[in-house]
């Protein structure tokens, strides 16, 4: 019996006839014990492979009928499937498994460790070129093309994928000696192309087409690599391309001044290449990042042959900082990984990092950090230790690593803030910039105006003096002052100087020079008052109105709710801001902004009556209750009624949610309290359900639960308060939870509704059961069914044993569950039906599912579809048919599953 898993999966026996299993829930069990061959599996992560972490409560007992179903497959005594204390074992000879000897003839071709990167002169044929190319030849496609099982792949394909590239670069480095390259470039041109950035895989493609004569496609294919790099290319990546002239990067000749600066940053040279980062701090528009990239692009390949990686941090960005993962991810990509071989956690990502960038001369620039934490990953780590009385070799007296300190990164980060943490713990080198100095910034303005402007006059040198000064000689003020006169060829230094020398005027040119710089980059808001000048006025009445969207992105339904215009026109008014750059047009009918223009828009809407401001307000609110109620219809704190729906829902709220926040925040600062508590309880449940930020989804309930007490509505209260419960549950705070439930119910009690008050008791003990607190959940819910058990509260009676059943099911005790569920089929079948006798009958299939009554389970299944077909609610139809091909999958029925579940779904008109 062999077993092929790189490439479609294929089980066949010695004589050839293919056995491979066609249930996906086998493929994955016998998938995930022959990548383990020999080695014992813990049932628990079978069960969490198999299922893809969703499996069922049954799902130990399913295992074991597959298990059995494969000892009947296999029947060879050269592969068992024997158990092994709490998990499984898959016992034979490794090479029966082809990802196996995959791997082993990998190992003697000693390709897990780095092959040499660059061929010598020909010599003779390396033996273990064979060894490799037979470990290729067992490639046949994507390596668990359909092993059933997505987890899997994500475990295993990684580290197969990227050993397959290693062994094709070792075959092509093996071949390129030989004086044979050109015959692995089909190959590698194939793989190239499947991993665009892997820039070692890519290097030696150019080499091999390169010695095969094929200069111009080398050539093309080198400059289209460098063409996808947000850096500089990586060492061999940089060699390959050296016969086509590769350069470092250009200084920048509009540079002026700052010869101090540059000097200290020479100074703190060695120490930086001792792992001491430098820190560069100061305010917007300071002329940080100019002043970093200046002095890397200056030293070049003298410090830094191997390159620079640069990095936008984006610490002050509205929208947030960057996390260490992304950034990592693009470094990575950069230094020749693989897209699909990155590591998934932030702490992998930053080892691999540290190992790539080890011993590199080469300057990494991260711009713009906000705090020591979001750093941290991204700093390299500092060189070992030498002995200063060996030295090391291949280091002349002129070489730059001599004197500075030994090879390896300097890492330098900009910043607006002191990180002080980062002095501290990193021993970081601080070097704080402020403004030119005044020489420095007259030069900077006449450089870029030209002598044909400024030429020797002294009037007009003290002119460029004067305005370099009401420009606090900050280099983007500066350069935004010079553009403007460079566009008015009569007008003088001195004429916008003058322009600049009131408060008024001067505010409204460069924004807030100086004092309030913090608050965006320097000088933008004359540009965009300038740009709105340009905009007809129906254009410019939709600027100012967007200036109430507290969001980085709006979409044209909620632009033409707060303009109160047809989506037609509103979609035109888009368009003509999108003309002159103050939207940005980054998917149909989605505009993005850069936060100063939105902060623009304010200062405009500000000035609007206070009348217009609510009105669009109300407008706003309006128009997020109407897409919140949209995007939840039929979700409940459980989930929504099919996948689809979830992950749409997840996918608008994850979008949306800063947005919604502010205006929740905003319309209970402003009065507007029975919008604010309504859209706070609505996405409350988005928060829930999605996993949100607990600090945001606790900001919005507590500013709804605010808006619900200024109402005076107990209902809004009693809501709000159940809101808040279950966010403490989902911060483990369950005395908190306790407590809070306890004053929501007293609201529930106050505005006299019985219904609200098991309402707020039976959600939170849903959000215990989904935090696996089973014990504080199961008194909670027969407190539920008792007190539901008179005449005044009897019509509470079937959602109480509905969900009292369900939640002995997931605490493992079906039996009591059954009885609970069949009285909740009677109780609804004597009240006329309806939706809860459909949800009644889905408790009783799984009650019946868990007790192994899988006939019986999957008739009352077809039941409640049949049921809801009657009750006329496509929500409640389709979690039913949810329902019915969860249970078919657990039976192996996946065709009938799968055809069920396409029922479930139904058609989607617009976008998620």
């Amino acid at each position: 019996m062999h077993i092929d898993l790189l490439g479609p999966m294929l089980v066949r026996r010695e004589d050839g006839t293919e056995v491979t299993p066609s249930a996906p829930k086998r493929r994955a069990l016998l998938s995930a014990l022959a990548v383990r061959l020999n080695q014992t599996v813990a049932t628990e992560e079978l069960i969490e492979l198999v299922w893809d972490g969703a499996a069922p409560p049954t799902a130990r007992a399913a295992l074991q009928g597959h298990v059995a179903a494969l000892r009947h497959l296999l029947d060879d005594p050269a592969l068992v499937l024997d158990t092994r204390g709490s998990g499984y074992l898959l016992a034979g000879d490794p090479e029966r498994v082809d990802a196996l000897r995959f791997v082993r003839l990998c190992e003697e071709a000693d390709v897990l460790l780095p092959g040499p990167g660059t061929p010598g002169e020909p010599a003779a044929e390396d033996p273990v070129l064979p060894l490799l190319r037979a470990a290729l030849d067992l490639w046949r496609g994507p390596a668990l093309a359909d092993c059933g099982s997505v987890r899997l792949r994500e475990r295993a394909l990684p580290h197969l994928t990227d050993l397959r590239l290693r062994a094709l670069e070792r075959l092509a480095d093996g071949r390129l000696r030989a004086g044979r390259g050109g015959e692995s470039a089909a190959e590698l041109a194939e793989a190239a192309d499947a991993h665009p950035h892997r820039q070692t895989l890519t290097a030696r493609l150019i080499r091999c087409l390169e010695q095969d004569g094929r200069r111009a496609e080398a050539r093309e294919r080198y400059e289209r690599a460098l063409a996808r790099l947000s850096g500089p290319p990586g060492p061999e990546l940089r060699r390959a391309g050296e016969p086509f002239g590769a350069r470092p990067d250009p200084v920048d000749r509009r540079f002026v001044g700052r010869g101090a600066e540059l000097a200290r940053l020479d100074e703190a040279l060695p120490a930086a290449r001792a792992g001491r980062p430098i820190l560069v701090t100061g305010p917007a528009g300071v002329g940080k990042t100019a002043l970093v990239r200046q002095w890397a692009a200056r030293h070049g390949a003298g410090h830094f042959p191997d390159g620079v990686l640069r990095a936008e941090l984006r610490g002050f960005d509205p929208d947030g900082p960057r996390e260490p993962a992304d950034v990592l991810g693009e470094f990575l990509t950069t230094l020749g990984v693989a897209p699909d071989a990155l590591p998934a956690s932030t702490a992998e990502r930053s080892r691999r990092y540290r190992e790539l960038v080890a011993g590199r001369r080469m300057a990494i620039l991260l711009d713009d950090a906000a705090s020591y934490e979001q750093l941290a990953p991204l700093l390299p780590d500092p060189p070992p230790p030498t002995d200063p009385g060996r030295g090391r070799p291949g280091l002349g007296a002129g070489d730059p690593d001599r004197e500075g300190g030994g090879p390896g990164p300097v890492a330098v980060v900009t910043s607006r803030g002191r990180l002080l943490r980062l002095l501290v713990r990193e021993g970081g080198l601080p070097l704080p910039l402020g403004p030119l100095t005044c020489e420095d910034a007259t030069a900077l303005l006449a450089r870029t105006l030209g002598p044909e402007r400024t030429g020797d006059d002294p009037d007009t040198a003290a002119e460029l003096a004067e305005l370099a000064e009401h420009c606090d000689r900050l280099p983007l003020a500066l350069r935004l002052a010079a553009a403007r006169l460079a566009a008015r060829p009569d007008w003088s230094p001195g004429d916008l100087a003058r322009e600049l020398a009131g408060e008024e005027t001067w505010l409204a040119t460069l924004a807030g020079t100086g004092a309030i710089s913090a608050r965006g980059p320097i000088g933008l808001i004359a540009a965009l008052d300038r740009t709105c000048r340009t905009l007809p006025p129906d254009a410019a009445r939709l600027f100012t109105l967007l200036g109430l969207h507290p969001g980085a992105v709006i979409d044209t339904d909620t632009a033409a709710a707060l303009a109160d215009l047809p989506p037609a026109a509103t979609r035109t008014l888009l368009a003509g801001l999108d003309a002159v750059h103050l939207l940005e047009e980054t998917a149909p009918g989605r505009y993005a902004r850069r936060e100063l223009v939105r902060r623009h828009a304010a200062r405009q809407a500000a000035e609007l009556t206070c009348d217009e401001r609510f009105v669009a307000l109300d407008r706003l609110i309006a128009h997020y209750l109407d897409v919140t109620a949209d995007r939840t219809a039929g979700c409940t704190s459980a989930g929504c009624p099919t996948a689809g729906a979830g992950e749409r829902a997840a996918a608008w709220f994850r979008r949306e949610e800063s947005a919604l926040r502010a205006v929740v925040v905003s319309a209970e600062q402003y009065g507007r309290t029975t919008g604010s508590w309504q859209l706070a309880h609505r996405i409350s449940l988005l928060y829930e359900t999605t996993g949100h930020e607990p600090r945001h989804w606790r900001a919005v309930v507590e500013a709804g639960l605010s808006a619900a007490h200024a109402d005076g509505d107990e209902s809004a209260v009693a809501r709000l308060g159940t809101d808040l419960a279950v966010l403490h549950i989902a911060r483990a705070a369950h005395r908190t939870a306790a407590e809070q439930l306890d004053l929501a119910v007293a609201a529930a009690d106050r505005a006299g509704d019985p219904a609200l008050r098991h309402h707020c008791r039976s959600r939170v003990a849903a959000a215990l059961l989904r935090a696996g607190r089973y014990e504080r959940a199961l008194p909670l819910l027969t407190d539920l069914v008792a007190a539901a058990r008179t005449p005044a509260t009897d019509h509470l009676l079937v959602p109480s044993l509905t969900g009292l059943a369900d939640a002995l099911v997931l605490a493992g005790d079906p039996g009591p569950a059954l009885a609970h569920a069949d009285e909740a089929v009677r109780a609804a079948t004597a009240r006329s039906g309806g939706a809860p006798a459909v949800l009644a009958t889905h408790s009783r299939a799984r009650a019946l599912h868990a007790l192994g009554r899988r006939d019986a389970a999957l008739s009352s299944a077809r039941l409640a579809v049949a049921l809801g077909r009657t009750v006329g609610d496509p929500a409640l139809e389709a979690r039913s048919y949810g329902l019915l091909a969860d249970l078919l999958d657990e039976l192996g029925r996946s065709a009938e599953g799968a055809e069920t579940r396409r029922r479930a779904e139904p058609p989607t008109a617009g976008g998620s």
